[in-house]
């Protein structure tokens, strides 16, 4: 109302205004031109207010122009039918004018709160889109509604552990909803209809819940507190497209959580089922060597000498070490087998994960120069850590076994727009570019390094199993200057506000 009554103020200001333009120009222009001066008043207002203010202006326009400026004047009689059909002829033009003008404002003002919305649409859309997971996309939807309609915004499902109704996340705002509240939440997720405010069910509650559906799921309710506002009100926020939104970003989440947990589980039966064939392939060769060596020193201590005797104890552990590095690959494909090996994801720093790495593998790492190329300001890693750290250990492991003594490993990792990438380079001879593609399978011993005779074949296969379970991926290549061989792993960033200075360097001594 107050509103209104400025735009009419607006009105009287303006016929004002005009009507002293006017008496300051009638000596100069004739009366006809004086009115367009009284038309341009009518149009001010009218691109500045709405219908009815304008339709006012153009009455007392025409009243004023009549009183003032027509003979006799000071009155509303006129003399000469020439004034009278100007004056006519004016209120014509200015009802028009001022109809047209407010009209077109109304239509700008629609077509800006359409671009608004549609914005806002986008921008809730793209923030979804980034979310990694589930409870992300909750929390990012939460989080932009309640900022763009300054309302309080809940969203209410059921607990996967005991299926019972709660609040899955909710705006800082967002008050907890009573029980008749949750009955409403509870139709919702039953019909798959809103209820609460402004429907037949619960219409007395300041709640109302619109459903969060795709693909013929209903996933949770939408629940947004409209105390103070009408049925027409809510109806020009659109929640309809928001909700979705939502829907289509929940389906994603759960279809990628799927792909994800069929990827495991292909890669986990492509590990097992080597299993079998491992024990017997590759824990005879080391079981051998050391009974053999053992066999000797018992038979004929007495008669080696301190060097034969030191090289067979050598000999026995080495081999020991060996199928100690056996072992702990082949339980990491048993866990994997049990689904012991789960995907935790959390936040971690690629240098954390390398620290780690560089430690578990120091003892095989002595003699070799280590060279760190880490950029800065990588951004977060979202993994298992126990995997990814895991896998960095199985390559460290495999390029020590092509490296030649005294060598330098280096270890490189730089981020792209949707990627970080990882790579561990050596000295050794290489890959032959024909075998790149086939380093990774189960037993494959290109007949060099740790995939000759003495390698199993299985630490890179594992590697990639770890990496692709993350949707991610690994590469064999040449080395700096063409000389040696790199391992380069690839992992997904998803888009997160989250970010990481990873200026710090790994300060493992070797």
């Amino acid at each position: 109302m107050a509103n209104l009554n400025n735009d009419y103020a607006r009105g009287i200001l303006s016929v004002a205004a005009a009507t002293a333009i006017s008496l300051a120009l009638q000596n100069i222009l004739p009366l006809g031109n004086l009115s367009l001066v009284f038309l341009t008043a009518v149009l001010w207002v009218a691109a500045r207010t709405g219908i009815r203010p304008a339709l006012f202006t153009a009455f007392i326009s025409f009243l004023t122009y009549n009183f003032v400026f027509t003979e006799p004047r000071l009155t509303l009689h006129m003399t000469d039918s020439d004034e009278l059909l100007t004056v006519v002829f004016f209120l014509i033009t200015a009802v028009i004018v001022g109809n047209l003008a407010a009209r077109l404002r109304q239509q700008i003002k629609k077509l800006r709160a359409s671009n608004n919305r549609t914005t806002a649409l986008l921008e809730f859309t793209r923030r979804l889109a980034s979310a990694p997971d589930i409870e992300t996309v909750q929390a990012e939807a939460v989080s932009n509604l309640s900022t763009h309609l300054a309302l309080p915004i809940l969203i209410m499902g059921k607990d996967p552990e005991n299926g019972t109704l709660r609040v899955l996340a909710g705006s800082g705002g967002a008050e907890q909803p009573m029980p008749e509240d949750y009955h409403a939440a509870e139709h919702t997720l039953k019909t798959g209809k809103a209820s609460g405010a402004f429907t037949s069910i619960h219409p007395d509650r300041p709640w109302r819940f619109e459903p969060i559906e795709a693909d013929r799921a209903i996933y949770a309710a939408l629940g947004v507190k409209v105390p103070t506002l009408s049925a027409e009100n809510y109806r020009e926020l659109f929640i309809d497209a928001y909700t979705h939104q939502l829907g289509l970003a929940w389906l994603r989440t759960e279809l990628a959580a799927r792909l994800s947990a069929a990827r495991i589980a292909e890669e986990t039966e492509r590990l097992r089922s080597a299993l079998l064939s491992s024990i017997s392939h590759d824990l005879r060769t080391p079981l051998a060597s050391m009974i053999g060596s053992a066999s000797t020193l018992q038979s004929m201590l007495d008669r080696l000498s301190p060097e034969d005797r030191k090289s067979l104890l050598d000999s026995i552990v080495s081999e020991g070490q060996r199928l100690d590095r056996y072992i702990r690959n082949l339980l990491d494909m048993t866990k994997l087998g049990h689904g012991s090996l789960r995907i935790e994801r959390d936040w971690i720093a690629l240098t954390d994960l390398l620290s780690s790495a560089l430690r578990r593998t120091r003892g095989l790492l002595e003699g070799f120069h280590i060279d760190r190329r880490i950029d800065d300001d990588l951004p977060l890693l979202f993994v298992h850590p126990a995997l990814i750290e895991q896998a960095l250990v199985n390559v460290l492991e495999n390029a020590t076994k092509f490296a030649p003594a005294h060598s330098t490993i280096l270890i490189a990792a730089r981020a792209t727009e949707s990627e970080l990438i990882i790579s561990i380079s050596d000295q050794g001879p290489g890959i032959p570019e024909s075998q790149r593609g086939k380093v990774f399978d189960m037993f494959f011993t290109g007949g060099q390094g740790d995939r000759g005779p003495h390698g199993s074949g299985l630490g890179l296969a594992i590697c990639q199993g770890m990496v692709a379970a993350h949707g991610g991926s690994l590469r064999a290549l040449s080395g700096p200057g063409n000389k040696g061989a790199t391992i380069e792993i690839s992992l997904p960033l998803p888009q997160t506000p989250l970010q990481h200075n990873s200026r710090n360097q790994v300060h493992d001594k070797l």
